[in-house]
């Protein structure tokens, strides 16, 4: 990727969009461009703004009973308790009082009834060209409304008798509008504001959802790193970004879906990184969203059937009820996160990770994807450790001894192999077998827990869609890092459109806890006919405790 990250290369995890359907007072018509009150002209904007000054008001939010992901008691089609026990387990604790919430997406209504409550002061950043600087990164048409959204799924003020509540309904919330340019310096400087303050920046976007390799700017990466190594005095901050949709991204010659898993978005792959799952009303998979050995927990969020969507905030004082995709997911999970800080600030973005996979709640439990993994936990591809327990992970965080920041981390490695293998062509009848290589992890590396592991890989394939790459641990648990799949370019199937493995890194959760020391294994497999390749190399980093 080049120096700037093209809007056409970035995406809005969301399903559904549009204006939504509001119930709020809000028309988002017929205003002039200009700003009054000492708002700032927007140029080239649609939306006109008046700042007025209001008395909080107290009483039940009248859209309260919608919000069935903070409570499920059935609403329409959902099942019972499919729900982040939000409401009132972990309320009953914090509702993130003294928590802050970075919303990084394409424009906030800061100045909505719904959100001005817990907005900072001063504190927000606009990027959109005309307003660079101004503490009023505000939308500009009825379009630009994915970070209101967003920001009231994940902090929108309960208990003001209006609209909705959020995960984090009393955390502070600043918005910084990166994606209303989705430069590379841009977002940079985004991920890195307020790091002394801010304790979660949400991530509602990421690479397209079309089966190719999705680099990342190391401007960014780099600056995910310092956000945990130095935000927050050391303790580091936590950045929560989606999953993606690209589930059922094309479908194949005979109708059925072809799915990307979200290790194919760099992004995703960092060990700064929450990657988030969504699940439906009823605690299932939604055809959407992307299964993946990076993803640690989930939030809710509609079906494919748009049967039950998520209730949020719209701009111009409105609301929405369609909003769906790993875009409304993912800032409930940053809400929890909000609430688990609350709960102990002195928690670390490693100790928010822990806690959070730790107590997370197993759903949908006769899915075939569940698998054992160590110290009592269980992990599936389409949900990571399982659903986000609110109430389970602030009580657990109140007593929680820290593991320390990122300079307290472990690291062994990058172990690196040479292997140079061939590839053949799979069977007309089959696959073809598995290529192997190994890694031998001795007593050099002092980690007996776990956290993260790196994956890089290269190969030289003339279609390199056809790979399928898994990591096997020591303890024979298995992370699958790619699967085969069909990247159409420019309706040109046999084209590979899919990106090159060029020490393309992959990143898992999959062996949290697990001991690092023994034998690794990789394993590559051509899982489609018409092509060949060489493995060229891998390496293996592991980090933890």
């Amino acid at each position: 990727m080049g120096a700037a990250l093209l809007a056409s290369s970035l995406l809005l995890a969301a399903c559904g969009g549009g204006t939504g359907s509001g119930s709020g007072s809000g028309s988002g018509s017929g205003h002039s461009p200009s700003g009054t009150n000492g708002l700032p002209n927007q140029s080239g904007c649609f939306y006109q703004y008046t700042l007025t000054s209001s008395p909080l008001l107290t009483g039940t939010d009248p859209l309260f009973p919608q919000l069935w992901h903070l409570r499920n008691t059935g609403q329409g089609p959902g099942t019972p308790g499919e729900d982040l026990n939000v409401f009132p387990a972990a309320w009953q604790l914090t509702r993130g009082e003294g928590a802050r919430i970075a919303i990084i997406d394409d424009a906030v209504d800061v100045l909505h009834e719904d959100l001005a409550p817990n907005v900072v002061s001063g504190a927000n950043y606009s990027y959109r060209p005309g307003a660079i600087g101004n503490p009023y990164p505000l939308p500009c048409d009825s379009f630009d409304d994915h970070g209101t959204a967003v920001a009231g799924i994940a902090a929108a003020r309960d208990g003001n008798a209006l609209g909705v509540a959020g995960v984090a309904p009393r955390a502070q919330l600043v918005a910084y509008s990166a994606l209303a340019t989705a430069t590379d310096a841009d977002l940079t400087d985004a991920l890195q504001r307020g790091l002394t303050l801010n304790g979660v920046y949400q991530n509602s976007w990421g690479s397209p959802d079309d089966g190719k390799l999705g680099a990342a700017s190391a401007l960014i990466t780099d600056a995910i790193e310092h956000g945990i190594r130095s935000g927050r005095d050391g303790k580091g901050v936590v950045y929560v970004f989606a999953g993606g949709n690209g589930g059922c991204y094309t479908q194949d010659r005979r109708g059925s879906c072809v799915s990307e898993r979200s290790t194919l978005d760099a992004y995703l792959n960092q060990r700064g990184v929450i990657a988030t799952c969504a699940v439906d009303e009823r605690g299932a998979h939604p055809q959407y969203a992307e299964p993946g050995a990076n993803l640690l927990v989930c939030g809710m969020s509609g079906d494919e059937l748009g049967r039950t969507a998520v209730t949020t905030t719209l701009p111009k004082n409105d609301y929405r009820s369609d909003f769906s995709g790993t875009s409304a997911s993912t800032p409930m999970v940053a809400g929890a996160a909000a609430l688990v800080l609350a709960a102990n600030p002195a928690l670390t973005w490693r100790d928010v990770r822990l806690v959070l996979a730790k107590t997370a709640r197993r759903n949908s439990p006769t899915d075939p994807g569940w698998v054992s993994a160590a110290a009592g936990l269980a992990f599936n591809p389409k949900f990571g450790f399982g659903v986000v327990d609110a109430g389970a992970a602030v009580a657990l965080a109140r007593n929680w001894s820290s593991v320390g920041g990122a300079a307290q981390m472990l690291s062994c490695g990058p172990y690196r192999r040479a292997p140079n293998l061939a590839l053949p062509d799979a069977s007309p009848t089959g696959l073809t077998s598995p290529r192997e290589d190994p890694i031998a992890v001795g007593s050099e590396c002092p980690i007996r827990n776990i956290e993260y592991v790196e994956v890089r890989f290269s190969a030289a394939h003339t279609y390199s869609g056809d790979l399928r790459i898994e990591l096997v641990s020591p303890n024979a648990q298995v992370s699958e890092l790619a699967v085969a799949r069909t990247c159409d370019d420019g309706g040109d199937p046999l084209a590979d459109a899919c990106g090159s493995y060029d020490n393309w890194q992959f990143g898992t959760v999959r062996h949290l806890e697990e001991a690092a020391g023994g034998e690794w294994r990789l394993r590559v497999t051509d899982a489609q006919g018409d092509d060949t390749g060489t493995w060229q190399a891998w390496s293996l980093r592991i980090w933890g405790r």
